[in-house]
C-alpha cells in the first residue's frame, strides 16, 4: 500500500512534507496558548544498545552524549523563556528518553505506551501495537492551558506519518480525542534556542 493510502486508512491527517522546520511567530503563539503536543525525539546520543537492552539498566542502552544533555537543558530554558506552558511530561522508558525529559523539564512520567516494541521485533502485530499506543497517548487532551510534552523514539511518529525526526527535533501536533492528529510544524533545538535568545534580548 502506498503511503498516502496508508495514512488515509489510518485516519491520519499529518503529511510530513507539509511540516517545515521553523518556529514561526504563528506556531509559537499557538504553543503559548496551550492545547498541543510537543513530540521530541530524544537528544543527541552516543554508543549503541546491547543486543538485548534491559529497561531500567542504562548500561545496556545507547545513552545521551554530553552534547545531548546540554541540548536538552538549553532547549528547556528556551521553552521557559518563550513562556510555552507544559502540563504533562511523558517519555518512553529507555534511559535516553527519560533523561532527555528530565533535563528538558525537570520532571517526567515514563510509560510503556511510548516504548517501541517494533524496533526489536518488527512484526505486523508490533507495528500495529506501537501505532495504537501512540494514538492512545494523543487521545488524552492536554491539561487546560498547557501543552503535553512527549519524549521518545522517532519511529513511533515515523510509523504513522512516514517522517523521521532528527535527534532533539520536535514535532508540534494537534490531536483529536480519536487519536488522529495534524503535524503543525517541526522545530530543532537550535531554533528553539535562537528564538528564546531573541525573546530574552527584547525584554
Amino acid at each position: 500500500m502506498r503511503l498516502p493510502a496508508l495514512l488515509a486508512a489510518l485516519g491520519l491527517t499529518a503529511l510530513a512534507s507539509q511540516a517545515q522546520a521553523a518556529l514561526s511567530p504563528e506556531l509559537l503563539a499557538r504553543l503559548q496558548q496551550g492545547g498541543l503536543f510537543l513530540y521530541f525525539r530524544h537528544f543527541d546520543t552516543e554508543g549503541a544498545d546491547d543486543a538485548r537492552p534491559v529497561i531500567g539498566d542504562c548500561s545496556t542502552q545507547r545513552n545521551l552524549s554530553e552534547r545531548g544533555r546540554a541540548q536538552a537543558q538549553a532547549t528547556g530554558a528556551a521553552l521557559r523563556a518563550l513562556k510555552v506552558p507544559v502540563g504533562r511530561a511523558l517519555s518512553g522508558r529507555y534511559c535516553r528518553n527519560s533523561e532527555s525529559a528530565r533535563l528538558l523539564l525537570g520532571r517526567v512520567t515514563t510509560t510503556a505506551q511510548l516504548d517501541n516494541p517494533y524496533f526489536r521485533d518488527p512484526t505486523a502485530a508490533n507495528r500495529a501495537l506501537t501505532m495504537r499506543n501512540l494514538r492512545a497517548v494523543l487521545a488524552q487532551p492536554p491539561l487546560a492551558g498547557t501543552n503535553t510534552v512527549i519524549v521518545t523514539h522517532e519511529q513511533l511518529l515515523r510509523l504513522t506519518t512516514g517522517w523521521m525526526l532528527a535527534e532533539g527535533e520536535a514535532a508540534v501536533l494537534r490531536a483529536g480525542q480519536d487519536g488522529t492528529f495534524q503535524v503543525l510544524g517541526r522545530v530543532t533545538p537550535a531554533q528553539f534556542q535562537a528564538v528564546g535568545r531573541q525573546t530574552g534580548q527584547k525584554r
